[in-house]
């Protein structure tokens, strides 16, 4: 557990960082590879910039809606790569207002919410540039959706729960953060028995890519796509969990790489899991 909203703060940026460092995360930014418009320097940037919104979060000053437009806010006047933690901010804000808490408490705090939190999280959203899929009711790409919010009165929780059961970022919250629970073990488990840091990170990525669809790439590619993203990364961790050889994921990050596909959703799903991973004491 954490002692202060310090540590807190600190935490939450440390997930970013070491997310981010791990390498190789197929399809992703990462220490030794850049996107043509988004570099590994932007992640740091927007990384250390948010260490105030953390804070002000874990002191319980800013709401989940205002803790989310404002780490937005703070990430885009730091660095020029885009949106780089708009899904990352979304799972972390909540968890680090909520420190004190248990997984459940944090859900019942975004019952609390209301509808000034989903203005903002609109808000934010407009602001980071950041895909989604598209939905029926309530798009966050749809420019009816402020006016039918307030008409509503929908709070964050509600609008959340009209999400997709593909939009793993958007349910991660509501649903008390099951997948960020089995990355943390597998991350937690992985480090126990290698004693190294990077390579429980890409495990933990690996095994959640495996395991769940990534809606970024449903967004960009399509289901089909995203299903074969899938289906290999269930290939690839059996063979590298076999022998625990980094070449095997780095061959299939360089796949997914040299054709555009880009997993960003599971990477912040591993965001989340290393967070609470640190929350559970881990150490290295």
């Amino acid at each position: 557990m954490f002692e202060t909203p310090e540590d807190v703060a600190t935490a939450g940026v440390l997930s970013l960082l070491l997310e981010v460092s791990g390498n190789p995360k197929a399809g992703n930014v990462d220490r030794t590879h850049d996107f043509s418009d988004m570099r590994f320097e932007h992640f740091l940037a927007s990384a250390s910039a948010v260490y105030p919104v953390f804070l002000e979060c874990a002191k319980g000053r800013l709401s989940i809606g205002e803790g989310i437009l404002k780490a937005v806010e703070r990430s885009k006047r730091w660095q020029k790569g885009g949106n780089v933690h708009f899904g990352s901010f979304m799972l972390l804000v909540p968890l680090v207002k909520c420190w004190r808490e248990d997984l459940n408490g944090t859900v019942e705090a975004l019952r609390r919410t209301d509808v000034k939190d989903s203005l903002a999280v609109l808000k934010a959203f407009r602001i980071s540039g950041a895909r989604v899929m598209d939905v029926r009711d309530l798009s966050l790409k749809d420019d009816e959706t402020e006016r039918l919010l307030v008409e509503k009165n929908v709070n964050l929780y509600e609008w959340l729960k009209l999400s997709p059961k593909e939009n793993v970022v958007a349910r991660e919250p509501i649903e008390g953060y099951p997948r960020s629970k089995e990355g943390m073990k597998v991350l937690i488990k992985s480090f126990s028995e290698h004693g190294d840091v990077n390579m429980a990170i890409v495990h933990a990525f690996h095994y959640l890519l495996s395991k769940h669809l990534d809606p970024l790439v449903i967004a960009k590619h399509g289901m089909e796509v995203a299903e074969f993203v899938r289906s290999k990364a269930e290939e690839v961790l059996r063979v590298f969990e076999s022998r625990f050889d980094l070449e095997v994921l780095r061959r299939f990050d360089e796949e997914l790489v040299s054709k555009g596909i880009n997993p960003g959703s599971i990477a912040d799903l591993t965001a989340s899991s290393i967070f609470l991973a640190l929350k559970e004491g881990w150490r290295f």
